[in-house]
């Protein structure tokens, strides 16, 4: 509502420390959804001759790159909070949340069995469940 309301008045776009990270933040997550959601259907692909990251490189390698990328995002956004001045942030909630969330990649990556589809599913839902996890942190970070 806030920027809505900036664009209406003619002031436009004002960058601020948490729309700054959200962008990099969900851009980087973006792209981690859109490798693993292949994960599941690499069997299909490879019969169907589609290719992705998945059926290209596999399923060990492409979880294994985006449970990186997102741990590397979790760093990041905890490094962010901590290297912010006084007031940005909420840092204990922006630590805590992201610190949290890191663990529960790491264990759901420590889970996945690459070769049973039940297991790849549960990585992929755990993927979708951490992003979630992140739009609840939103208002309080």
């Amino acid at each position: 509502m806030y920027y809505a309301t900036r664009e209406a008045l003619g002031l436009g776009w004002l960058w601020s420390a948490p729309v700054a990270f959200l962008a990099r933040f969900m851009t980087l997550y973006a792209c981690a959804i859109a490798v693993t959601k292949d994960l599941g259907d690499v069997e299909g692909d490879r019969l169907g001759g589609i290719d992705t990251f998945a059926s290209r490189y596999g399923v060990k390698a492409v979880s294994t790159g985006a449970t990186i990328l997102l741990g590397l995002n979790y760093f990041g956004a905890i490094a962010t909070a901590l290297l912010a001045g006084p007031g940005v942030f909420k840092k204990g909630i922006m630590v805590g949340g992201h610190a949290l969330a890191a663990a529960w990649l790491a264990l759901s990556f420590r889970k996945l069995d690459t070769t049973s589809m039940t297991s790849i599913k549960a990585y992929y839902k755990q993927i979708w469940n951490l992003f979630y996890f992140e739009y609840l942190m939103y208002p309080f970070i």
